[in-house]
């Protein structure tokens, strides 16, 4: 299915329902006050009431791009994924957002049911904030709220810093800054890359691994060092398919985004990106998560960040990587609170504006 997206007034779509088969993409609750519930009564009740997404479909010339979308706007969020995930990993915190924003989680390229990069187009974090550059551009969107998860995250300071006038703000989970190298090592980290992306591109060429669901749903958990059974169900629904005999599964990923992007930019360079950024600003980091640099590097780019954007907010969630499928209700809490909070200071600045 393709749904050509319009901010102004998203249009009627045909979505597939699991449990009710076809359906218009309009999602009723039988409760008028679910909207104004806590992020963890609404999600009790929406996951009650199979909400719909939309699947969507972004041509950005090279390709398409894939996500699923769900609320109604005018306020405009965009959910970016981690590395080897896609667009499923805001599920479960994705019933906890107002009905008043249109939300799109988007797929990558190389990721769930986004197209590939070509031939020869290296993957890294530019690239991704590239493609993203070009979705926003064909969905017509001038402002909207960037949510990232880890790489996800990276993407969306990368993002940010470059093109500030997009984003309303941003959140970012699990990530402060991904690491960087000292400089006398840059040519030996890069070799070990490129010699990594080349070898996956080979392989890339042959048969895909079959797997059985047992064996894929355990070698996820295990992978991620993060993930619970649930969580990784949610990934593997889109991030995983049929093999062609029907006997077994396969992954629908680029095994050429395995090659793990390096610390492609100094300590100084992130620093600067951060202190540019002068959206609402919150991160929510994992006590048990994943760490680039030293405490004290991290507490400098939080100083970094925090010093001229208007709105800062910081908090540490007892968990691992992927707190937002492992502590859903916690994260949205925050995630929620965040909206309110950026939303009193968008009214009080127009009402600033309007005197």
């Amino acid at each position: 299915m393709r749904l050509v997206e319009n901010s102004e007034s998203p249009p009627a779509a045909m979505v597939h329902n699991e449990k009710e088969g076809v359906s218009n993409g309009n999602r009723k609750t039988d409760d008028p006050q679910a909207s104004m519930a806590s992020p963890v009564k609404r999600r009790k009740q929406v996951q009650s009431q199979a909400w719909d997404w939309e699947e969507v479909e972004i041509d950005i010339g090279w390709g398409n791009l894939r996500g699923k979308a769900r609320g109604t706007g005018p306020r405009l969020m965009l959910g970016v994924h981690g590395w080897l995930d896609n667009g499923n990993t805001f599920d479960l915190i994705a019933p906890m957002i107002p009905d008043d924003v249109r939300f799109i989680s988007l797929d990558l390229p190389g990721h769930g049911l986004s197209d590939h990069f070509p031939p020869g187009f290296i993957y890294d974090p530019r690239g991704y904030a590239g493609a993203i550059k070009k979705a926003v551009t064909v969905l017509g969107w001038k402002r909207f709220i960037y949510l990232g998860h880890s790489m996800g995250a990276v993407v969306g300071i990368l993002y940010t810093s470059i093109f500030p006038e997009d984003v309303e703000a941003f959140i970012s989970v699990d990530i402060i800054k991904t690491w960087s190298f000292k400089p006398e090592k840059y040519a030996s980290e890069l070799k070990k890359y490129y010699l990594s992306y080349f070898d996956n591109e080979t392989k890339s060429k042959q048969p895909p691994l079959v797997y059985q669901e047992e064996e894929l749903l355990q070698k996820t958990i295990d992978g991620s060092k993060s993930l619970n059974e649930e969580g990784a169900k949610i990934l593997l629904k889109r991030g995983a398919k049929k093999a062609e005999d029907g006997k077994g599964l396969i992954l629908r990923r680029d095994l050429r985004a395995k090659a793990f992007f390096v610390g492609f930019l100094p300590f100084d360079a992130w620093l600067e990106m951060a202190g540019s950024i002068k959206c609402p600003l919150l991160f929510l980091k994992a006590t048990d998560g994943h760490y680039y640099e030293s405490k004290d590097k991290y507490d400098v780019m939080l100083s970094a960040f925090n010093r001229d954007c208007k709105h800062f907010s910081y908090h540490e969630i007892a968990g691992k990587h992927h707190i937002h499928l492992t502590h859903a209700d916690e994260v949205g809490e925050y995630v929620l609170t965040f909206l309110k909070e950026c939303m009193s200071l968008k009214i009080a600045e127009e009402a600033q504006c309007s005197s």
